[in-house]
């Protein structure tokens, strides 16, 4: 089988490793006649490499690994099924660092979607990568993109010096806050503390190391100049906040974020908010 992926960056380098390693044929950047189609590029570029490439998908199946919203605040899944309504549409999830997919270290990931999870399932389930099947889009998305906010947030705290204790208290109350925020907008509750949120969330993620960084008082504008893009928790950062507002949803914690980075709220002030 050839599958497509949309997106050859770290990530889409290590899931095309794992596929060569079952014996699949990996085209890059282009759709060919593959018969799966896998995105891999920043949240604000899913729709638009899709609609570039419209004419070229037909009835492929087409699996999302970007995570976040769409940038007027929309889920994925409800911008791509207005363009792509026959498609089969799904997305994987999960807490695997591409290094380690890479090296067929194990790893587990989430599969939510419209169509046939189980066939979906076997492409990609090996030795060294399992697969598990949700039932809940919209939780899943909200999972995976508010966990890169609260990972910036508790990068923050460690390369500020705090210790595990300070740490545990910002990963437990984002971890509430998203799921929180999720159950608003329809989701399952449970769905927070499978590998889709919590064990994406514990993982020494990208944008958990970006938090490191700004707590050891490098500028958010010099490491996006230097990484030639804009984190995906940033952008998910101010997507967040129009989605929250647009439902009236309170996100105490996700704010704290916002006013450290945008309107300059001190560390101690930060502190004494989360509780």
């Amino acid at each position: 089988m050839k599958i497509s992926i949309l997106g050859y960056g770290a990530f889409g380098s290590a899931l095309a490793s794992h596929l060569e390693r079952l014996s699949y044929e990996i085209i890059k950047e282009e759709i060919g006649d593959a018969e799966i189609i896998i995105i891999s590029v920043p949240s604000f570029a899913v729709l638009p490499i899709l609609l570039k490439f419209k004419e070229n998908i037909s009835n492929q199946k087409i699996i999302i690994c970007s995570k976040g919203f769409t940038e007027d605040g929309q889920f994925m899944s409800e911008s791509i099924k207005k363009e792509f309504e026959k498609n089969e549409l799904f997305f994987l999830y999960g807490p695997t660092l591409a290094e380690e997919l890479k090296n067929g270290e194990l790893s587990a990931m989430v599969l939510a979607g419209y169509g046939d999870k189980d066939y979906i399932k076997k492409v990609f389930t090996s030795d060294s990568l399992k697969i598990e099947i949700s039932e809940d889009i919209i939780g899943v998305q909200v999972g995976e993109a508010l966990k890169n906010v609260i990972a910036i947030l508790v990068g923050l705290m460690e390369g500020l010096g705090y210790g595990q204790n300070t740490q545990a208290i910002f990963f437990t109350r984002g971890l509430q806050e998203i799921q929180k925020f999720g159950v608003a907008l329809g989701a399952k509750p449970e769905t927070f503390f499978g590998l889709s949120c919590m064990g994406d969330l514990f993982v020494k993620s990208r944008n958990r190391l970006l938090g490191v960084s700004l707590g050891r008082g490098e500028k958010l504008n010099d490491i996006i100049d230097n990484l030639n893009y804009i984190p995906e928790g940033i952008i998910t950062l101010k997507n967040a906040k129009i989605i929250a507002e647009k439902n009236n949803i309170q996100t105490p914690v996700i704010d704290i974020l916002h006013s450290i980075l945008f309107e300059g709220l001190s560390t101690d002030e930060a502190l004494k908010r989360i509780w």
